[in-house]
């Protein structure tokens, strides 16, 4: 019995000497860390955790944790310099109207804001500041504290989860450099759940990224600051887009969101986030995002079926590093997921991409890309945002011009 006891113990140790004796993989182009040798017992222990910090949500739930009320309205900025609250909206037709529009405040009345609408009777109209996104907030929004306003946009909540106001008024520059007035008007609205990523984002999922980092406390502490709130929803957008007194109706498939905390752009290494618009009515959001200083390669998103039940994404086979590593985004997509026991094949292309930068900072680049998918056979409409930060000089950034 001892001996067999000396012997488990001997196999063990001599293991463990020999797994620590490995070499840690080499980070994927200098940036993607990649599972090394102690992630077998990483893994299961920051999982652990992450289970045992969720247990009240698990057994309450997001709504006994949260007031909508006072989660889905104008949030007060914190003292921080890098305090912000953001929305931001998308939209399209299976005739290919697209629509992309937010607002991220910060302080001094300093909003980073944009809009771009594609229709097939205007073609591709830009907010007038565009490729640069600062704007001044109002003032009277300012003083009101209930919307996001800034230079002909606004964003009005009206009832929490379930309806807002989106308009702009004043002129946009058309694909030709001509400026047309524009009147838009819509209702956004929703009676689907809201997916809230700091809680419903798949533990598994956020425990594979982790675990694939180096750990120090650095890493720890990093997450700890980096963390914000952000959750979305899909509806639908209802009403009229007017442009130089053409008027026609502008009924869209939608999506939202709503973040606030502090965000540092330049930690972002890149990002790309889709939102499928299937004409069956099943909408899909897919991200996957490199913050090197908290992760490397997070995989997020989920499906939400017709009947509004929203199913996690658990596992994606695409990686950022095979696609537009370089600094030019690549015009198709191909790869599969897994989402309620069940496997989706996806294929996106995009036929239109503009670009702008965040507010007047030339480092941080997004690239807003709409086009055509087909994910198991249903085909939809595609919305795609690319990320990238040229702070770190690893992307020539020049390749696709704003």
């Amino acid at each position: 019995m001892y001996m067999d006891v000396l012997a488990a113990a001997l196999v063990l140790f001599l293991s463990l000497v020999l797994i620590a004796n490995k070499k840690e993989p080499k980070k994927l182009f200098g940036i993607y860390s990649q599972p090394g040798k102690w992630y077998f017992i990483k893994y299961p222990l920051i999982l652990t955790l992450l289970v045992v910090r969720r247990l009240k949500f698990y057994i309450v739930g997001k709504e006994g944790l949260l007031d909508v009320k006072e989660l889905d309205k104008k949030q007060e900025l914190s003292e921080h310099p890098l305090s912000f609250d953001a929305v931001f909206f998308h939209g399209a037709s299976q005739e290919g109207v697209y629509l992309v529009a937010g607002a991220e405040r910060h302080h001094e009345g300093v909003i980073n804001g944009l809009m771009y609408i594609q229709h097939p009777d205007f073609g591709l109209l830009k907010s007038l500041k565009l490729p640069h996104t600062t704007l001044l907030e109002d003032p009277e929004s300012i003083l009101a504290g209930k919307e996001w306003a800034a230079e002909g946009l606004r964003f009005t909540p009206e009832e929490p989860m379930k309806r807002w106001d989106v308009a702009y008024n004043g002129q946009m520059r058309s694909s030709d450099g001509k400026l047309v007035q524009v009147e838009m008007q819509e209702k956004w609205v929703s009676d689907m759940p809201w997916f809230l990523y700091e809680l419903e984002l798949p533990a598994k999922m956020l425990a594979r990224s982790i675990a694939r980092e180096p750990w120090s406390e650095q890493l720890f502490e990093t997450l700890k600051e980096a963390n914000q709130t952000h959750y979305e929803q899909m509806g639908f957008m209802e009403g009229t887009l007017k442009v130089d007194g053409k008027e026609v109706p502008l009924k869209l498939d939608s999506f939202r969101d709503h973040s606030y905390g502090k965000r540092n752009w330049s930690l972002m290494h890149r990002y790309i986030y889709q939102m499928f618009y299937l004409e069956n009515q099943t909408r899909i959001v897919l991200g996957l995002i490199s913050q090197p200083s908290t992760g490397s390669h997070y995989e997020m998103g989920y499906v939400v079926h017709a009947n509004g039940k929203i199913d996690p994404i658990i596992s994606c086979d695409l990686r950022l590093w095979q696609q537009g590593e370089s600094g030019l985004p690549t015009d198709e997509l191909c790869f599969t997921f897994e989402a309620g026991e069940h496997i989706y094949e996806c294929k996106s292309k995009y036929h239109k991409t503009v670009a702008h930068f965040v507010g007047n900072n030339e480092q941080v680049k997004m690239y807003e890309r709409f086009g055509g998918c087909e994910v198991n056979g249903v085909k939809g409409q595609v919305i795609s945002e690319w990320n990238y930060n040229a702070t770190s000089g690893k992307f020539d950034l020049d390749q696709y011009t704003c």
